[in-house]
């Protein structure tokens, strides 16, 4: 196991073939929406298109009740089940995601990905959701724990959080965001 805080954790759980930024036919139904602020972001920061890493669907019904259960927050960024989610290679990974992690620089990630595995419930309690893949989860006594070994600390998350329902709430009264 990496020492606690260790810059690398994520990317050895992507070398490892596991990670949050893959997902199998299954995992794609999961995938959380993104906000027309962070793909501008993204774009700016990649030099690409948003149609070069964004993909336009329909998320499930199933999913959309999945996050109902976490935060109406989340269900924001799907405006009518409209979602806008990364695109994904052939391997299930990430288009962003290299050898050694996400191509983007931290500040220009989904803001989803800065949290994971992390969110703020509705009472404004910091929850995770678990997973057993997760190196930075495993053998973790805390979600204090799993902070550190992540390098994150609650108020970058709280931080984060309200962002994300910033944006959320701009993108839910946008016009949708059309890709070429």
């Amino acid at each position: 196991m990496p020492a606690p805080g260790d810059a690398h954790l994520c990317a050895q759980c992507h070398q490892a073939g596991g990670g949050c930024c893959r997902a199998d036919a299954d995992g794609v139904e999961y995938m959380f929406g993104l906000t027309r602020g962070e793909i501008e972001g993204m774009a700016r920061a990649s030099g690409l298109e948003p149609w070069q890493f964004v993909v336009a669907d329909q998320a499930s019904p199933r999913f959309l009740e999945f996050l109902d259960s976490l935060h109406p927050l989340f269900r924001q960024t799907m405006p009518r089940g409209r979602r806008l989610r990364l695109r994904l290679e052939t391997d299930g990974g990430c288009c962003f995601l290299g050898p050694e992690g996400c191509r983007l620089s931290r500040e220009a990630r989904p803001l989803y990905c800065r949290l994971y595995p992390f969110f703020v419930n509705p009472h404004g309690r910091l929850m995770v959701l678990s997973s057993p893949a997760c190196l930075a989860q495993q053998g973790a006594r805390s979600w204090r724990e799993v902070l550190g070994r992540l390098g994150q600390d609650e108020a970058t998350v709280r931080e984060l959080f309200g962002r994300l329902q910033h944006l959320a709430t701009e993108h839910e009264a946008a016009r949708p965001l059309e890709l070429a």
